[in-house]
């Protein structure tokens, strides 16, 4: 995961500055300086070749595929000027991005490694399903409480806490895997 944690820190080092120095200057240090009353889908998309360069591996399309549906789904109900985003909304956004990292990783890592499923596409949408609702369950607990303290929040616990999730879910699914055979 290690595109995506790249990723995430420099996510986490955007929030900061929105925090620290206000929404404008954190957009001027990224050279988007006038953007701070567009949605903020939409300054999300100009910061995306920042936060998830592209390239050519796997880690990196997962992470830049994260990142792209965690866009899509900030301005899901009513597009928000990125200026006016609360604390809360960030950190939902940055919570968001991580465990859609951590979906593709698995999702990825089910082909990589052959675990059969059910034949049935019903059962697989449930499946996955369940993994989503589980992944985005465990991000919630196992990382909101440190994005309150977010000036002194570790990069090494993110990543600890973010394997620790991973491992789980590829651990859920893997049993699912069995189940079905």
């Amino acid at each position: 995961m290690g595109a995506s944690l790249a990723s995430g820190g420099k996510l986490l080092g955007v929030v900061r500055d929105f925090r620290a120095v206000g929404p404008v200057e954190a957009l001027r240090r990224l050279d988007l300086q006038g953007m701070a009353d567009r949605p903020a889908s939409e300054v999300f998309l100009a910061m995306l070749e920042f936060l998830c360069p592209p390239g050519g591996a796997i880690d990196e399309a997962i992470s830049r595929q994260a990142m792209l549906e965690a866009i899509a789904n900030l301005d899901r109900d009513v597009p928000t000027p990125f200026e006016e985003l609360a604390p809360a909304q960030l950190s939902e956004f940055f919570l968001d991005f991580v465990a859609l990292s951590i979906e593709g990783r698995v999702i990825a890592d089910i082909g990589a490694r052959g675990i059969a499923l059910s034949p049935e596409v019903a059962a697989i949408e449930r499946t996955h399903e369940q993994l989503h609702d589980f992944i985005q369950g465990c991000c919630r607990v196992h990382l909101s409480g440190l994005l309150t303290g977010l000036e002194a929040l570790n990069g090494r616990e993110v990543e600890q806490r973010s394997n620790e999730i991973y491992e789980a879910a590829f651990g859920l699914i893997s049993e699912a895997g069995e189940e079905a055979r």
